[in-house]
């Protein structure tokens, strides 16, 4: 079966060290939109709920603290794994979250983070993008 663009999307961040898993997720219903995964074991849904979760909450409170500027990142330390977060461009359909979830001991947090991050900007605007008048009509 042919891997949807998302799943192609996605399968960079595969080659981050200790890599678990990663899920496009649709930030305000918690929807996985599209995931890789080494782990059968992980639980997907739960896992972007609760990305979710954080984003909005983390939203919520620097709008409430009257915070400037926008929430990019958030990162999760556990004893076992290391979650990463990142906040895409907000779209004209919602915002997206990305979920990279890592098994500490075979992560290096650092590189991992700037790994996200370089790989999710290099396709952003490939990937999220309102399609324009000319994109729709064909011209």
């Amino acid at each position: 079966m042919a891997a949807s663009p998302v799943e192609v999307m996605l399968a960079p961040l595969k080659r981050i060290g200790g890599f678990v898993l990663a899920c496009l997720i649709d930030a305000t219903s918690g929807m996985v939109l599209g995931a890789v995964c080494n782990d059968d074991t992980a639980s997907v849904p739960v896992a972007a709920a609760g990305a979710a979760d954080a984003v909005n909450v983390l939203s919520q409170m620097t709008a409430r603290l009257a915070l400037q500027g926008d929430l990019e990142d958030v990162i999760v330390t556990l004893s076992s794994h290391y979650h990463l977060i990142r906040v895409l461009p907000p779209e004209p359909a919602g915002q997206l979250i990305v979920l990279v979830t890592l098994e500490r001991p075979a992560a290096n947090l650092a590189m991992a983070h700037r790994e996200v991050r370089e790989s999710l900007s290099a396709v952003a605007g490939h990937w999220f993008h309102a399609p324009s008048q000319d994109d729709v009509s064909g011209a």
